[in-house]
């Protein structure tokens, strides 16, 4: 009788360790890779086998303990150890090597920068362009007239074409204004009245509010100086209800005025007075609010007021 007892404690003895050498083995190995985690649960599967197939030996003995002495236990002990040692090299050899999650990290980030990218130019479709363009792009401008020249016939066709899609066209006006700015210029050839209207009819007619802001963002910060600009300007002034672009157009139309005075002192005289009319406009309070809340400065009034000869 403590012959039996001895070999069913020696059976459940290897049912323990079985089990318990592989949970150790799981635990080290879960922070692994996934390929290495794979090769565990796929081995685990076989261990649990063993262990399933040790626990009914183990029942079965209660029916014959006589046909499984120690020496038998023993060895099945031996090759569970020998199992889940064979088991742990495999997992720690399956590892990714540094080059390999190196790449895999690269491939991630690459990956972001373009999702960003595109989100921005969905965001900002204006000003989209910067994204893709050349780290020395400003100093090619200033060094090479032909590139300059090339860059800008290239976005002014783009800005009159109306077969492109008014974000394509919006882009360019974008990049070419900053083209300006870049060399200095306030306008020219590539950059004058023409183009500036394109975007205003870009405001006028697209169902896309976020486009038709941005449109107006761009004709109320032109450098470019002309009578039709400032009547467009005052004509959104009064008419437009979205509040934002009122002001908008009025802090265009302030800035038509101010760059007037070094090209033409006639027009700067009848933009003067047109600011005038609208800051003591009742008919349209709105209006006179947006103009009054720009000129609060009794000296720039003062000013307006000289320069209109009122």
């Amino acid at each position: 009788m403590s012959q039996t007892k001895s070999n069913i404690a020696l059976g459940i003895a290897a049912a323990a360790l079985a089990l318990s050498l592989y949970n150790q083995v799981f635990t080290q190995s879960q922070s692994r890779s996934e390929p290495a985690i794979a090769v565990l649960q796929d081995s685990a599967h076989h261990v649990s086998n063993t262990d399933a197939l040790s626990k009914a030996q183990i029942s079965q003995s209660h029916l014959d303990l006589g046909a499984m002495d120690k020496n038998a236990l023993i060895e099945r002990i031996e090759y569970l150890e020998e199992r889940i040692l064979d088991i742990e090299n495999r997992a720690f050899s399956s590892t990714p090597s540094v080059d390999g999650m190196e790449e895999v990290i690269l491939a991630v980030l690459e990956e972001k920068e373009r999702k960003d990218k595109a989100q921005n130019r969905e965001d900002n479709p204006v000003y989209g362009f910067y994204e893709d363009l050349p780290k020395d792009y400003d100093l090619k401008l200033k060094t090479d007239p032909e590139f300059a020249m090339k860059v800008s016939q290239d976005l002014r066709s783009k800005v009159l074409d109306e077969s492109l899609s008014p974000t394509e066209r919006l882009s360019a006006m974008g990049q070419l204004q900053m083209n300006m700015y870049i060399l200095n210029r306030t306008q020219g050839e590539m950059f004058d009245y023409e183009t500036v209207d394109a975007v205003l009819e870009i405001s006028r007619n697209s169902q896309d509010e976020k486009l038709k802001v941005q449109a107006l963002e761009v004709v109320a910060h032109t450098p470019v100086v002309d009578t039709r600009i400032a009547k467009s300007l005052q004509d959104i002034i009064e008419k437009e209800p979205n509040k934002y672009m009122k002001t908008m157009a009025a802090e265009g139309l302030i800035g038509q005025y101010y760059q007037s005075g070094e090209s033409s002192p006639e027009l700067k005289q009848q933009l003067a007075s047109d600011i005038l009319d609208l800051y003591n406009n009742s008919n349209s309070s709105e209006a006179q609010l947006v103009m009054q809340r720009l000129i609060s400065d009794d000296e720039l009034l003062e000013q307006i007021r000289r320069d209109a000869g009122r």
